[in-house]
């Protein structure tokens, strides 16, 4: 079971599904930033462009918009970098700077359960380090495994909404 958003893009109703609505929405903050900050025809003909797809692709409103189809259409409109080079940064970067650092499970870097890949992330090391590490503590201290599996355990999953390292979701 996925979850849904509704959205408005060129003053068109579509339901999103929620990858689908984070990818759009970081491809269009990254298209943005590489405009001026007056330009905001331009950032409406992109909108209303998007919403054309969207009805092409999707002929029934009552039809979710699935990340497929997000994917194929930020292919058909081009990269951010066709629109020049970044002027301003993110706003998600401005606010990732000042919320701290949270420890999650990864959604994609993982092998069992995201505990290392997790790990990887909040300490900026190499993921496959630290699975040989606790492979090697395993064997060594079986304690480990009692560790890994509370970790499994306690520890969120990363939230779904927030692309990682500001890139939409490729």
């Amino acid at each position: 079971m996925k979850e849904t958003i509704n959205v408005n893009i060129a003053q068109q109703a579509f339901t999103m599904d929620m990858d689908a609505y984070s990818a759009l929405n970081a491809y269009l903050d990254d298209i943005s930033r590489r405009l001026p900050q007056s330009d905001n025809e331009t950032m409406s003909d992109i909108e209303s462009r998007i919403a054309e797809i969207f009805r092409e692709k999707v002929p029934s409103p009552m039809m979710v918009i699935t990340y497929g189809v997000v994917r194929s259409t930020m292919a058909q409109i081009g990269r951010p970098e066709d629109f020049g080079a970044a002027n301003r940064p993110l706003e998600s970067e401005q606010y990732r700077n000042e919320a701290p650092n949270r420890f999650y499970r990864s959604r994609t870097d993982r092998s069992i359960a995201g505990v290392c890949g997790g790990m990887a992330a909040y300490f900026n090391l190499d993921s496959t380090l630290l699975r040989i590490l606790a492979i090697l503590f395993i064997f060594l201290a079986g304690s480990t495994l009692w560790l890994y599996l509370i970790l499994w355990l306690v520890i969120p999953y990363e939230p779904e909404t927030a692309p990682r390292n500001n890139e939409y979701i490729k």
